[in-house]
């Protein structure tokens, strides 16, 4: 997270944001969000949502990740929210809406992605 400039900004329970400033360095050959930074940004959102739901002594692990990309990332910032659509006791179903914010700090949403979170036990 740390390395792509990724922050949590809210952690509720089943539910968090994460955002993204983006940089030259977030972005493919022709100047476009990269698409694996959309998929990071969205991991992370759904992963820590489910991460929320857990014991303080499990942990969660990406066992399936779906992107489905709906435009172009272009602008200065990337944000995810993240929820947990159903929790379980072995895997959590989440889900990430990804928005790309202009200039003028107005958001579009560019993608949407589906996830499968294992359940880590001690």
């Amino acid at each position: 997270m740390k390395h792509i400039g990724c922050v949590l900004t809210v952690i509720e329970p089943g539910y968090v944001e994460a955002e993204i400033t983006l940089a030259k360095e977030h972005q493919q050959q022709i100047g476009l969000v990269h698409g694996g930074v959309t998929a990071t940004i969205a991991d992370v959102a759904a992963g820590f949502a489910g991460f929320t739901l857990v014991a303080p002594d499990e942990h969660t692990v990406t066992a399936e990740l779906k992107v489905s990309y709906f435009r172009k990332g272009l602008g200065t910032k990337l944000r995810a929210v993240g929820t947990v659509a159903k929790a379980g006791n072995t895997m959590h179903f989440c889900e990430a809406s990804v928005y790309c914010a202009n200039e003028d700090g107005e958001e579009e949403l560019i993608a949407k992605a589906t996830t499968t979170m294992a359940i880590i036990r001690p």
